[in-house]
C-alpha cells in the first residue's frame, strides 16, 4: 500500500482564497504547518509518504519537510481544475494506493481496514444527498452517464467527499477511463460553464463508478454521523481524523494552534519548522501581522 500526498502551486494562488485584494501567491508559504503535521501524523500511523508536487512548490515549502520521498510532477492543469493535478499523480500508482490532502491529520491507524480489508475504494465520508451541492448533473446529464457508460444505474444524489482517497488497483482502469471521458467533455462545454468541475471530475465521478460497479467502499467517517458540514470537524476529531479544509488553514488561529502542537507534541521535527521559519516566513513582511509566538 503506498501512502501518498500532492500539491500544485498555481500562479493564481489558492482557489480557496478570494480576496482579490491581497497577494494570492504568498499566502502558499502558509500551507507549511498543516502539511507539516499532516506528514508527521501519517508517517507516524502508516509508514512513509510520497509527495508530488510541482518544482515551484518544492522550492517554495515543501523542501523544508522531510518527505519520504518527493516526485517533481509539472501542472499543466487550469486552476478551475485544481483537482486534476491530483488524479493526474493518482493515476500514476500502480499499485494499491491512498492519498490523502495535505489539510488531513491523523491519529489513529484509521486507514487499517481498508488495508488490511477487502475493500475496494477508502473514502473519507459519504455527502448526503442534502448536503451534495452537484447533485443536478447526475439528474441532467443522465442521458450522457448511461451513453457513456459510467453510470448507468439509478442516481440517488449522493456523493464522495474525498479528503482521504484510496483505490485497490483494480479499481484504477474503471476510475481513469471515466476521468477521461468526463474531463474531455467538459473541457468541450468550456469548464467555465459548469458548475465546480473540480469536485465533479473527482469526488462525484468516483461514486458513479463506485455505484456502477458495485465496488465496496470504506468510509472513515460514517455517513450516519454527518448531517451537517462542520459534523467533519467535529465527529472526526472524536476518531482521531481531523481535516482543516478550505480557508481554515490560512487562519491565523488555526497556525498558532497546528505550531503549538509541533512544538508540544513533536519535538524532533522542530529543527524543520526553524529553519523555515528563519529563512521564509521571518523575510515577509506580509506576514508580519500573523506574530508567532515564542513556544516555551
Amino acid at each position: 500500500m503506498k501512502i501518498i500526498q500532492s500539491f500544485a502551486q498555481f500562479e493564481e494562488g489558492s482557489p480557496y482564497l478570494k480576496n482579490k485584494n491581497s497577494k494570492k501567491q504568498d499566502y502558499v508559504f502558509l500551507n507549511y504547518y498543516s502539511f507539516l503535521l499532516s506528514y508527521i501524523t501519517i508517517k507516524e500511523q502508516h509508514g512513509s509518504v510520497t509527495m508530488f508536487c510541482n518544482q515551484c512548490a518544492y522550492d517554495s515549502f515543501i523542501k523544508y519537510i522531510p518527505y519520504d520521498e518527493v516526485i517533481i510532477k509539472e501542472n499543466d492543469n487550469n486552476i478551475i481544475m485544481w483537482s486534476k493535478y491530483k488524479l493526474d499523480c493518482m493515476r500514476t500508482m500502480d499499485v494499491d494506493f491512498i492519498h490523502v490532502d495535505s489539510d488531513v491529520f491523523i491519529f489513529n491507524k484509521l486507514f487499517q481496514p481498508f488495508i488490511d480489508g477487502d475493500y475496494d475504494i477508502i473514502i473519507q465520508n459519504i455527502l448526503s444527498r442534502r448536503l451534495n451541492f452537484i447533485k443536478s448533473f447526475g439528474f441532467a446529464q443522465k442521458k450522457f452517464l448511461s451513453d457513456t457508460r459510467i453510470l448507468t444505474k439509478q442516481y440517488d444524489g449522493r456523493c464522495f467527499s474525498c479528503g482521504t482517497l484510496g483505490l485497490k488497483k483494480r479499481v484504477h482502469e474503471y476510475y481513469f477511463a471515466g476521468v477521461d471521458v468526463l474531463y474531455n467533455t467538459m473541457l468541450k462545454a468550456g469548464l467555465e460553464n459548469i458548475h465546480n468541475p473540480a469536485m465533479l471530475l473527482e469526488e462525484q465521478l468516483l461514486y458513479y463508478i463506485a455505484i456502477e460497479n458495485d465496488f465496496t467502499t470504506h468510509e472513515i467517517l460514517s455517513e450516519n454521523l454527518i448531517s451537517e458540514p462542520e459534523d467533519v470537524i467535529n465527529k472526526g476529531d472524536e476518531i482521531g481524523y481531523l481535516h482543516v479544509w478550505y480557508r481554515l488553514k490560512y487562519k491565523q488561529s488555526i497556525i498558532h494552534q497546528i505550531r503549538r502542537k509541533l512544538y508540544s507534541d513533536y519535538p524532533d521535527y522542530l529543527d524543520f519548522v526553524i529553519k523555515y521559519e528563519n529563512d521564509v516566513i521571518s523575510k515577509m513582511k506580509i506576514f508580519e501581522h500573523l506574530v508567532l509566538e515564542k513556544s516555551k
